[in-house]
């Protein structure tokens, strides 16, 4: 994959598990897998570089059945290669403690399209409780309408300057 040592030395540390895969059926598996599902030969690298975990996650207990979870969302192999590429961890998150909750909030209260995590897959990342629905509590509040990017990519003082009028303490 054309990896210098120390990325592999950053992989191996990282996901030492690594180490005891076994390079024809597990690596081969996993790459043959991501290519499959439309993550390219150009992006798998940085795939794996971002997230190593997926060269050794079960690929039909883990990855296949999180990939069937978003299909099944109306999300195309397309739209899912995407958000692989965009954000790697994206298939290591658990389908009932992640994923379903917080594709049922971004439905069900915010009333935002599936289709809106293909733009900011890391929306997964955040935690539902601490930072999700807070931000969706003042956004509403305040009648405001952003993206998922918007609503969550900036920092605390960020979003409080640029949502409740705070000052910024960074002028």
């Amino acid at each position: 994959m054309g990896f210098d040592r120390e990325t592999i030395g950053r992989i191996l540390a990282r996901c030492p598990e690594i180490f005891a895969s076994s390079h024809s059926k597990t690596l081969k598996r996993k790459i043959e897998f991501l290519s499959g599902v439309g993550v390219s030969e150009i992006h798998l690298p940085r795939v794996i570089k971002k997230y190593p975990e997926l060269l050794v996650s079960d690929t039909d207990k883990t990855l296949l059945p999180r990939m069937m979870y978003l299909m099944k969302l109306g999300l195309s192999e397309k739209d899912i290669a995407y958000m692989v590429r965009s954000f790697s961890p994206l298939l290591g998150y658990s389908i009932d403690e992640v994923l379903r909750p917080k594709v049922e909030f971004l439905v069900n209260t915010m009333e935002k399209p599936v289709k809106d995590v293909v733009g900011y897959p890391r929306y997964f990342s955040y935690s539902l409780e601490k930072k999700i629905k807070p931000r969706f509590r003042v956004l509403k509040g305040r009648n405001i309408e952003c993206s998922l990017k918007d609503m969550l990519g900036k920092n605390d003082e960020e979003f409080a300057a640029e949502y409740m009028g705070l000052p910024s303490a960074h002028p």
